[in-house]
């Protein structure tokens, strides 16, 4: 690999010169210029920009990092800050942490040195603060740019850009409590995921409002379970045992996928039995049989709100994305 070195001695002139040259901030003669360029040209040299990035003290990637990229959100996510970024001149990095806090305290013990110009964590888990809090801070006095935009993160000092979660429960809760489907059960993470316990503060909250008290029975936290799977074992779990509900509120759309398969294969009829409504508006949601009514998340707000930080440079303490009932057949 041609370096520095290799052009200085092939331009005939000093290393410290070539970098001059290449960095274009100090005077250098107009013969020893073009002379430094040939050579570069001529052995097809090209700047390290990551180093560069580094002796300039701001970087030009974004590190996107998720809790589980294979969940449909976070691709959305990354595909619409990935547009933002780019139109900034700047590079998106994506690191999944596959459901393990470990990974993001090496990946937050490696960050001021990996030359970036900010990390968006967009994890849903429950996370040990403790731990992490200082660590993040750490990286911010490098003059790395924290942003959390799944969760909210703002009591700990870190910017947070979230969606109005509770706002949106509550207000799918609502919705199947005036289409008279109560009983109304729970199906999410919630001892894991500190969104899943957003969800489910806006569901209690909702019953709460028309005197309803929480079933635990109606509750079920499905804390080792993250795909359609753990949302057809849980609700196959509740109908096989007898439990009496009208409606299930789950906490994404993989969820409520499940547990309508789970109704359908013991001959329940969706809505008429049991009604659902997902969590997270994918747009495969309109395919279901029946159509799946969803709490659409704005995944292209909020990339629109995280381009902002780094066009502006002004971070928020808090910002909220509202969310949206988009009302289908599996839920009327």
């Amino acid at each position: 690999m041609v370096n520095v070195i290799a052009v200085a001695s092939h331009a005939g002139v000093s290393p410290a010169t070539v970098s001059r040259v290449l960095a274009g901030r100090v005077p250098v003669a107009a013969a020893t210029r073009a002379r430094v360029l040939q050579s570069v040209e001529q052995l097809g040299y090209r700047p390290n920009e990551t180093a560069r990035s580094l002796r300039a003290g701001r970087g030009r990637a974004v590190a996107l990092v998720t809790g589980d990229i294979e969940q449909g959100l976070y691709a959305g996510l990354a595909k619409h800050v990935q547009g933002e970024i780019e139109g900034l001149g700047l590079d998106l990095l994506l690191f999944n942490l596959g459901h393990r806090e470990d990974r993001l305290q090496h990946f937050l013990e490696r960050a001021p040195s990996l030359g970036l110009r900010g990390i968006v964590l967009a994890s849903p888990h429950v996370m040990d603060m403790a731990q992490l809090a200082p660590a993040m801070r750490a990286v911010m006095r490098s003059g790395v740019t924290v942003l959390s935009v799944s969760q909210d993160l703002s009591s700990f000092d870190i910017a947070s850009i979230v969606h109005d979660e509770t706002g949106g429960a509550a207000m799918a809760t609502e919705h199947l409590l005036d289409q008279d489907r109560a009983p109304v059960g729970f199906l999410g993470r919630i001892e894991t995921s500190a969104v899943g316990r957003a969800r489910f503060d806006g569901y209690r909250t909702a019953l709460e409002a028309r005197g309803i008290e929480v079933d635990p029975d109606l509750v079920w936290d499905i804390s080792k379970g993250y795909r359609a799977d753990a949302g057809y074992q849980a609700a196959s779990r509740a109908i096989d045992t007898g439990l009496r509900f009208r409606s299930v509120l789950a906490a994404s759309d993989e969820l409520a996928l499940g547990g309508m398969a789970a109704a359908a294969d013991r001959g329940l009829a969706v809505p008429q039995d049991i009604a659902f409504v997902g969590f997270g508006g994918l747009g495969w949601g309109v395919f279901a049989r029946p159509a799946m009514t969803t709490v659409s998340l704005d995944a292209y707000a909020m990339a629109l709100a995280v381009g902002e930080v780094f066009r502006s440079g002004s971070l928020p303490h808090r910002q909220i994305i509202p969310t949206k009932l988009v009302i289908r057949r599996s839920s009327c």
